[in-house]
């Protein structure tokens, strides 16, 4: 048999009939995305498989505008078709921050008392900005903001948060991890390495201290783990890592449609998820792109300006020169080949100005949801 929530979920430019199909002893997903057209209600797209529905329902998405009686229900109804996904992350995308929050603990606290690792340094480089975390048996990260930024970082400790909430609030296109945060968390200290505690009590001292037997973090941010892109590429076979490529690019590309800029496009600053999506979630220099002012590279006028350390034009706080990203972005060289048949436009002044000028003009550039598999070229592998 087939049943279907009666209402309606929301979720920027579509509406979703949530479903499930009955079939012996297990369910099947069944997700309908409704799109209304000039030409009248057309159906999009019939999702049957239970990762492209998870990545509807995913920790990168803004959450759904559903109108719903019984909450808990409906939860239960979707964790048979989503039985991967927490629970605390359901409640959230069904717009349920606060109980989503609550039920992360919950499921923290669970954790911890049926586990004996202990918690350490996330993967990754580390970070000017923050101090990442992470307990091995569980998929989460927790970053801590440091009590002082390294150079060439020159926000404060206020801007970071303004950032953060910035995202909370903003349509995150399925390219932005959703940060929760939470205020005075208490763990024992026996369950951190001893690396990771002294980085967090010299360098987090503001929002870091030991009462008694416990940790104390005053704020954190809490975030679902994946597997940072630049780690990623050394490991991965030449198709996942044209893929992973490929995605990266369509990240910048989402991103830029939903007017954000990551403002640091290195590779450490996004992650891989177990669907192969790349993610941004860096956010310390992240701003909107109708705040930028983006440039083309001005051509030196004598061999003295090209040979100059420093750059020889004006250069404001707000300029962007989308040419010189290739130059920062850590690809090797099979990388950039990819990375320039399928982006190279990414790397030009107009298209940056083209996109602003739309989102300055009102339009609403579409971030369709699901899930589509670039077409590889192996020539460029």
């Amino acid at each position: 048999q087939i049943e279907v929530l009666q209402p309606l979920f929301f979720q920027s430019t579509r509406a979703y009939l949530v479903g499930r199909i009955q079939l012996g002893e297990g369910f099947l997903p069944l997700l309908i995305a409704l799109q209304n057209t000039e030409r009248g209600m057309l159906v999009d797209a019939v999702m049957l498989h239970e990762s492209d529905v998870s990545i509807v329902f995913g920790f990168t998405r803004t959450y759904f505008h559903v109108d719903l009686e019984r909450v808990v229900e409906t939860v239960v109804f979707l964790r048979k078709i989503l039985p991967r996904k927490p629970l605390s992350e359901l409640f959230t995308v069904l717009g349920r921050a606060k109980q989503g929050k609550t039920e992360r603990y919950r499921e923290l606290m669970s954790h911890l008392a049926r586990s004996d690792d202990q918690f350490m340094h996330a993967p990754g480089e580390r970070g000017l900005v923050m101090v990442c975390f992470t307990l091995p048996s569980l998929d989460l990260v927790f970053k801590i903001i440091r009590d002082q930024f390294a150079y060439p970082k020159t926000m404060s400790r206020r801007e970071v948060m303004q950032k953060y909430a910035l995202v909370f609030k903003h349509d995150r296109a399925g390219r932005l991890v959703d940060a929760q945060e939470f205020r005075r968390l208490e763990f024992p200290v026996d369950r951190f390495d001893q690396k990771a505690l002294d980085e967090l009590l010299n360098e987090c001292g503001q929002t870091c201290h030991i009462e008694g037997d416990d940790l104390i973090l005053e704020h954190c941010y809490i975030e679902r783990r994946m597997t940072p892109l630049n780690l990623y590429l050394k490991d991965e076979s030449p198709e996942n890592k044209a893929s992973a490529v490929i995605e990266y690019g369509q990240a910048i590309r989402d991103l830029a449609a939903s007017n954000i800029f990551p403002g640091d496009l290195l590779l450490k600053n996004f992650g891989v998820t177990r669907h192969g999506r790349v993610i941004f979630y860096d956010y310390d220099e992240l701003c909107l792109v109708t705040e930028c002012r983006f440039r083309d590279l001005p051509q030196a006028s004598s061999y003295e300006d090209e040979m100059r350390a420093d750059a020889w034009f004006y250069v404001g706080d707000d300029d962007v020169f989308p040419e010189q990203f290739i130059n920062f972005l850590g690809l090797d060289e099979e990388s950039k080949k990819i990375f320039m048949e399928y982006h190279h436009d990414l790397l030009t002044a107009d298209y940056w100005r083209n996109i602003q000028a739309r989102l300055n003009a009102g339009e609403m550039l579409e971030v369709v949801p699901y899930f589509r598999k670039p077409v590889i070229s192996m020539a460029a592998v």
